[in-house]
């Protein structure tokens, strides 16, 4: 509190006298690295956050397509986009869940790869491996 008793605009706290300039460059201080932090967070995150949304664009967009009727006939990019999405949104998790989802960010870019070179045989073998797997799994689930 300020004591007005003209002595020297000092402020009393627990006792002891602080002059306010004290407090102005403890709080400039602090207000430095406040915004130094806060540069450093958005810069770090508008990084992560911008392939994150790239991620779910790419995943919003081509997933009708690989859920679609005629899929194994087509052979288009639409796996690879829904893949490399699937990558980029488990690496941003993996920066605030923990170090292991990078396990299933880099599967799903390493399955997505082979994809860019012999697209429509690659393409068919992973459709015929991901029905293959559901149908084991109903025949599990309905025994």
């Amino acid at each position: 509190m300020y004591n007005g008793n003209g002595n020297g605009g000092s402020i009393m706290i627990g006792g002891f006298r602080i002059k306010p300039i004290y407090f102005y460059v403890a709080g400039a201080a602090l207000l430095v690295v406040v915004i130094y932090m806060l540069i450093r967070f958005l810069n770090t995150s508008f990084t992560l956050h911008f392939g994150a949304f790239a991620g779910l664009l790419l995943i919003i967009a081509n997933l009708r397509e690989v859920i679609g009727a005629a899929y194994v006939q087509r052979g288009s990019t639409a796996l690879l986009n829904l893949l490399v999405g699937g990558g980029l949104i488990f690496a941003w998790l993996a920066q605030f869940l923990g170090v292991l989802l990078w396990i299933p960010a880099i599967l799903l870019v390493g399955v997505a790869t082979p994809l860019i070179l012999g697209r429509a045989n690659v393409y068919k073998a992973y459709i015929t491996t991901a029905q293959g797997a559901i149908s084991n799994l109903r025949r599990t689930v309905i025994r």
